[in-house]
């Protein structure tokens, strides 16, 4: 692949898009096009149904696109244009390309079906696409998710090679292999291992079987540079927290939270039993945090910090508990009451009264949270009286308001 801002796949032949072939459907896109608010239509309603089979069907159909020196972004919504069907980019992608959403395409397809199509343009740049039941989504692959940060040309080369070619004896020997977790000694070894394990899985796309492959040893992968980084699966996870990223949480819930920041991370989450009950109803229900261009694992702590709850970094990705020192005790539901009633009592005896945000000079912020008993006797004297004032100033003003008879 050319290490500049383009991406090229040709293929032959001629197609039609799918509003010929399948005429309006509902749901679909169409300028002249009225769809049913989806909140008016119940849950697995048949409209639904009958659009997630137009949107497979519209996949084993033929297309044809021609785009040339398009920011990615354009190219898909030309795409999805031509077809008809809704395809959507997964918020977090675009940060992985390596020019973000000026990363520009040139491509040529014509008279092969869409899938493939999809596939021969969106491999090379790492991506992969999921039909669901209303749209088509692309997302990055699991390599470059785990890459955690802005993929070069040179890693976006390679992972085109193994998502276009079948595993073989000879493309494995043309793969630097760089294993983080062993001793140098050891790299003769891990490779005939990796090998052995990968021509178990079988035939298939090389991208695949070595996936397969080192998820039996516990292991995972990703391009670094020219070679592929290969490392335990808790590692990589502690990779993906270095995930930078800028949020703004207003009054959700705390789950919410945590689930969009895990899933920037490209991790699983898990909760302890109990831990959100262990948390006062406004930090669980009405949860606020405001970051710029941090890691998710400054998130986590800041998180911690603001809540009392701890994490463990697990193979496949974080647990939230409320024992911060060490795993809580799963198989007992009623140790983890327990210590989620401790839990509570400690963060009501010394609860949040502030915050301090300090600007970094690379363009991050970090915030700290206060707790009532970090503030000297004095301070927080004026603190108690400050918020009286304030109250009663609220109250005057609600007073002045009320109809006099």
């Amino acid at each position: 692949m050319p290490r500049n801002t383009r991406h090229r796949r040709r293929c032959l032949a001629a197609g039609a898009c799918l509003a010929a072939l399948v005429g309006p459907a509902p749901g679909l896109v169409g300028q002249n096009q009225q769809t049913v608010p989806a909140a008016a239509r119940p849950a697995g309603s048949l409209e639904d149904n009958e659009l997630e089979i137009l949107i497979l069907q519209a996949l084993d159909q033929k297309t044809a696109l021609n785009v040339q020196d398009v920011p990615m972004p354009q190219a898909v919504q030309q795409l999805a244009d031509s077809t008809g069907i809704p395809i959507e980019m997964e918020p977090g992608t675009l940060d992985l390309l390596p020019y973000g959403s000026k990363t520009r395409l040139s491509a040529t397809i014509e008279g092969h079906p869409l899938r493939e199509s999809l596939a021969a343009l969106l491999h090379p740049l790492g991506l992969e696409f999921v039909p669901q039941k209303k749209r088509v989504v692309v997302r990055p692959t699991a390599p470059l998710r785990r890459i955690a940060r802005r993929a070069t040309w040179e890693e976006l080369a390679t992972l085109g090679k193994l998502y276009s070619q079948p595993w073989s004896r000879e493309l494995f020997e043309s793969l630097e292999l760089q294993f983080q977790d062993s001793p140098a000694d050891n790299v003769d070894e891990n490779r005939e291992t990796l090998y052995r394990l990968a021509d178990a899985v079988g035939a298939g796309i090389a991208a695949q079987v070595l996936e397969h492959a080192c998820d039996q040893y516990g292991w995972s992968w990703h391009p670094a540079g020219r070679q592929i980084s290969v490392l335990t699966k808790a590692r990589q996870v502690q990779q993906q927290l270095q995930t930078r990223v800028s949020l703004r949480y207003n009054q959700i819930s705390l789950t919410d939270a945590l689930v969009d920041l895990t899933r920037r991370a490209g991790v699983l989450l898990r909760m302890d039993p109990g831990v959100l009950s262990s948390l006062p109803p406004q930090t669980a229900e009405r949860f606020s945090l405001s970051i710029e261009n941090a890691t998710v694992h400054q998130v986590l702590e800041v998180v911690a910090g603001q809540t009392g709850l701890g994490y463990f970094i697990e193979p496949d990705g974080i647990r939230m508990t409320t024992n911060t020192l060490a795993p809580a005790n799963v198989d007992s539901a009623a140790a983890g009451v327990d210590a989620a009633a401790r839990a509570l009592q400690a963060l009501k005896a010394n609860p949040f009264v502030g915050q301090i945000t300090i600007p970094n000079e690379d363009g991050s912020s970090f915030a700290f949270f206060i707790r009532e008993k970090d503030l000297p006797p004095e301070v927080n004297e004026m603190r108690r009286a400050k918020i009286h004032d304030a109250i009663n100033r609220i109250r005057r003003s609600l007073l002045k308001e009320q109809p006099q008879d």
